[in-house]
């Protein structure tokens, strides 16, 4: 279990396979649990990160609704993908 720390907020995520990243975003409501059935398959030719949104899933529940924005959606992503060494 991995967590990045952004702005005292911990992001959940998790890392599978090796090769081109590719990274699995759920929708609002859902978690990274929706893409447990895709793992195995596209972590065979992939490195596969799938996370938790702020909010959802494993990841923190902040009280102030001002962390939740699509600029913070975006930026969290990046984070990971810095964290993971794939940013281009």
């Amino acid at each position: 279990m991995l967590k990045l720390n952004r702005n005292g907020v911990n992001i959940y995520y998790e890392v599978h396979g090796s090769g081109p990243a590719l990274i699995l975003t759920h929708g609002y409501s859902a978690t990274s649990q929706m893409w447990k059935g895709q793992i195995e398959p596209l972590s065979k030719k992939h490195k596969l990160i799938i996370w938790d949104m702020r909010g959802h899933g494993q990841s923190d529940y902040p009280a102030d609704q001002s962390e939740y924005s699509e600029d913070h959606t975006v930026a969290d992503i990046a984070a990971i993908l810095d964290a993971t060494g794939d940013k281009t």
